[in-house]
């Protein structure tokens, strides 16, 4: 219970880091694949303990995460960088074995693996990630754009290296969203959940489908993603504490994917 709820605010700090996916911290905690099944199939009961933990890290992340985005901007960004590039391996179950096909059969298998990979890093690092790429089909800070917010950055919260809290950026979305929880706005925050829980089990219903029977090919295609979200959070120059930090981001995911991966 308590592993659960700790599991939860760890992805309810994700859920407001623009530079990190709530599906890569899933991915990292090892459930990523059940995760999906379970939503699809609305078993929804075993994750309640890791929902209230996830609104209890949003709650306290909103302030916290702030503080620290202000005061080491470069630092939590090195960090965040480390526990990406370490989340990669995890997310690529799959391995090469030229045993039985030889060389020449088994890249033929990949072919279209690399591809959705490659894909995946070019959609993130020129589209999602992209500098003063912002828009919005809605007036800003509106039910609908609440309504619109909630659904897709909930159902991008699902694939690794998409950022939810990206997403709220570029449809100019993410500082009503933070003033929203800081005022406790209900109606906007009501409908902001409403739009979150259509845009997650919507989605979670044909990722899963999908990962049953193209394996690979979505592990290359999350790798890519992973991969290109890193743009937002590569830094202006290395230091010393730059490396710290990432090598820490790093450390952290690779104790995390040894003790909890399944």
């Amino acid at each position: 219970m308590v592993l659960k709820v700790l599991q939860g605010a760890f992805i309810g700090v994700a859920l407001i880091l623009p530079g990190l996916s709530a599906g890569t911290v899933i991915v990292i905690l090892g459930f990523y694949r059940q995760f999906l099944e379970d939503l699809s199939s609305l078993r929804i009961k075993p994750y309640l303990p890791m929902l209230g933990g996830a609104i209890g890290g949003i709650i306290a992340g909103v302030s916290v995460i702030s503080y620290l985005l202000e005061q080491y901007t470069l630092l939590i960004m090195a960090f965040l960088l480390g526990m990406l590039l370490a989340s990669v391996p995890t997310v690529l179950s799959c391995r090469f074995n030229f045993k039985n096909s030889g060389p020449a059969g088994e890249l033929k298998k990949y072919i279209w693996p690399l591809i959705l990979g490659t894909a995946g890093f070019i959609t993130t690092w020129y589209v999602i990630c992209e500098p003063e790429r912002t828009f919005t089909v809605f007036p800003p800070g509106g039910l609908l754009h609440f309504f619109l917010g909630g659904a897709l950055a909930s159902a991008t919260m699902l694939l690794p290296g998409v950022s939810g809290s990206a997403i709220l950026i570029i449809i100019n979305l993410y500082e009503d969203v933070i003033f929203a929880v800081r005022s406790w706005q209900w109606l906007n925050l009501g409908v902001l959940t409403a739009g979150f829980a259509v845009g997650l089990l919507g989605l979670a219903r044909v990722l899963s489908a999908l990962y049953r029977r193209y394996q690979h090919a979505i592990s290359f295609l999350l790798a890519g993603l992973i991969l290109g979200s890193t743009r937002i959070l590569l830094p202006p120059h290395l230091s010393v504490g730059i490396i710290i930090a990432a090598t820490a981001g790093a450390l952290l995911v690779l104790y995390f994917t040894r003790n909890y991966s399944t």
